[in-house]
């Protein structure tokens, strides 16, 4: 789990006795993680900074290339998140020779992707998915102490 592999803990852990595996997910299991899902504060107006909007300068993100790209993700580590895709699979498609100039496209996109994110006003209903949290439920077997 450290190193962001999920399938592969999982499968360790399915050998485990009180584990059976992720959970299909049904309404009941869909209700239980909003259950235990925080709760957002309520707004505090004094939080608000009443200025208008101020635009990011764009040459500070400018210089975000599919280079800078490559070298991240070479030092990158985790699980898939929206996206399903663990790192060690971003690595291959991004900076393995495998994929020629496939990966320095998909390296490309992402930088400008990047510089999107950070330069521009994008509405959340375009980005919700990378906004959001993915939990994954375990089925666990209850066992009594010492058993």
């Amino acid at each position: 789990m450290l190193q962001g592999q999920v399938n592969k803990a999982l499968k360790i852990v399915n050998h485990a006795n009180d584990i059976d595996g992720k959970h299909d997910i049904t309404e009941d299991i869909k209700k239980k993680l909003k259950e235990n899902h925080l709760k957002a504060a309520e707004l505090k107006q004094s939080a608000i900074i009443d200025k208008p909007e101020t635009k990011t300068e764009r040459v500070i993100f400018e210089n975000i290339t599919q280079d800078d790209i490559t070298s991240n993700t070479n030092n990158s580590s985790g699980s898939g998140g929206p996206t399903h895709i663990d790192m060690d699979t971003w690595e291959e498609m991004i900076c393995s020779k495998s994929y020629g100039t496939h990966s320095k496209m998909l390296a490309d996109e992402i930088a400008t992707l990047a510089k999107r994110l950070a330069t521009d006003t994008i509405p959340h209903d375009n980005i919700s998915t990378i906004l959001a949290c993915r939990r994954v439920p375990l089925n666990k077997k209850i066992t009594a102490l010492g058993q």
